[in-house]
């Protein structure tokens, strides 16, 4: 958005949500040399009354190594009674005001996600990226066009290894389902006839 063609300074553009056809929301913005002013409308979960919000979020500029350079939001929001002031690419709306996902201690999906999902979900991925399906049941697919065969037996190579690991983990984890069932279903010495 920044760096794009609506980063003119004194440019004005907004956005619109809606859902079944009716507004829920919308955001005005106004591009300023060093920064980018948000104007909208915020309601606390629970609240009735809304609240005008018009944030100031500075953007700084980084060169690329090829040439040209890179704009970042600067996180101005304060947090635990600090200013954040992180230089991130993405803010989030996850309160009243645009913030970092730092600041509203936001996790990535994948930091979620158990170890044997994360390597599930690895190999699929690989699998999706050279054209197959996400089917781990299927024959794994062919090297694409235009792709080299080193990178291609490594992609292979590292999707192998992430299913015989994901694999490996659901058996220890079906194998401690089956022992504690087992412990479970054993009566109790003291509770027996003799």
């Amino acid at each position: 958005m920044v760096g794009g063609r609506c980063a003119k300074t004194g440019r004005r553009f907004s956005w619109k949500w809606s859902r079944n056809g009716h507004p829920t929301s919308n955001i005005s913005v106004d591009v300023q040399d060093d920064a980018i002013l948000l104007i909208y409308r915020a309601r606390s979960s629970g609240a009735q009354d809304w609240k005008d919000i018009r944030q100031r979020v500075p953007i700084t500029w980084t060169d690329c190594a090829l040439g040209g350079s890179r704009a970042w939001f600067v996180c101005s929001v304060y947090s635990n009674g600090r200013f954040c002031g992180r230089r991130v690419a993405i803010l989030y709306a996850a309160g009243d005001l645009f913030a970092c996902r730092h600041c509203y201690g936001l996790a990535y999906a994948s930091q979620s996600e158990s170890p044997c999902y994360r390597y599930f979900s690895r190999a699929q991925k690989i699998r999706v990226r050279l054209g197959g399906t996400s089917n781990l049941l299927e024959p794994f697919p062919e090297k694409p066009r235009g792709m080299h065969w080193r990178t291609y037996e490594r992609l292979r190579a590292t999707s192998r290894t992430a299913e015989m690991r994901s694999v490996a983990m659901m058996e220890t984890y079906l194998d401690g389902l089956r022992h504690r069932s087992r412990v479970v279903s054993k009566p109790s010495q003291r509770y027996r006839r003799r």
